[in-house]
């Protein structure tokens, strides 16, 4: 291991508290891989017996959504510092999902024997190593079970009729504000296929911003405007819906900046998606009061 390797491994959080001469001891069971974008890390099924360490680049954690391999729903988003497979270092099992590398990198893979033999051999090192790995896994686990309730309360939301798409907004808003940790704004923006602008239909103020974000029509794209603020787009099939504008009081870390673009893309694709009924309910009642006006004269 050169100084630069080394380095780069006393950044990752796990580590950064381990002594440097048991640290260097520990990663001689490490073997470095590298990978160009696009390159499949391990496919969902296969066997599975090794950690991964991200120390550079950036990795998708995906799951298929058909059997054909052709399409995927992206889980999660992973870049330098941070750690997958561990249960399968654990338990050997098969991957439960696909990691593609989606910019040039380079992972350290530790396998499932020399794991738990270094763990044995010295447990001063080892079982800390363990701790962490367990406390990053309930973490994950803790913000997954957030997120499948909001998703559940999203989609009863969805499930009911509603008068407009800026009155679906609002509530959507609601269910979605309690599971952001933290201090956060949301400001939703509707397209107004008349003059071709958005028009704002909802503020949730939550905390008071020393100067208000101005988004731009060309910056208005899904991801991260800055360390703070997300911009969740939804359209539908090319047609301009709108889009809302998650802020939140203090800077995020690329860790937690990462964990909330998966659930920040899965709300705009159920926003879209109701939406898009939304405006063809009314459109569909707006026929039929037209129908039955043109009968009646």
């Amino acid at each position: 291991m050169n100084e630069s390797d080394f380095k780069n491994l006393k950044e990752v959080s796990m580590f950064k508290n381990f002594d440097d001469n048991r640290l260097k001891e520990f990663f001689k069971t490490f073997k470095k891989k590298e990978y160009a974008a696009g390159d499949i890390i391990f496919k969902e099924g296969s066997a599975g017996n090794t950690l991964l360490i991200l120390i550079e680049g950036e990795v998708i954690i995906e799951k298929k959504l058909d059997e054909d391999e052709k399409e995927f729903k992206q889980l999660a988003f992973l870049s330098a510092g941070e750690f997958f497979g561990e249960m399968a270092v654990i338990e050997e099992k098969p991957r439960t999902a696909q990691a593609r590398a989606c910019a040039d990198t380079v992972l350290y893979e530790l396998n499932h024997r020399d794991f738990f033999s270094f763990i044995k051999e010295h447990p001063e090192t080892g079982i800390p190593f363990l701790v962490e790995i367990t406390k990053t896994v309930l973490r994950r686990l803790q913000n997954t079970s957030n997120e499948l309730i909001m998703l559940f309360d999203l989609s009863k939301l969805v499930m009911e009729d509603h008068a407009s798409s800026k009155e679906f907004l609002t509530k959507a808003a609601g269910e979605i504000a309690p599971y952001l940790d933290g201090m956060w704004n949301i400001d939703a923006y509707m397209y107004n296929q008349f003059n071709e602008e958005y028009d704002e239909v909802l503020s949730q103020e939550k905390f008071k911003e020393a100067k208000r974000i101005s988004i731009c029509e060309e910056d208005i794209k899904t991801g991260w405007f800055n360390e703070r603020a997300y911009i969740a787009v939804f359209n539908l099939n090319d047609k301009k819906l709108g889009y809302i504008l998650f802020s939140k009081e203090t800077e995020l870390s690329d860790f937690e900046k990462n964990n909330l673009s998966t659930i920040f893309n899965t709300i705009s694709s159920i926003l879209a998606s109701a939406m898009e009924n939304i405006d063809h309910r009314a459109e569909l009642l707006l026929m039929e009061k037209l129908k039955e006006k043109k009968y009646t004269i």
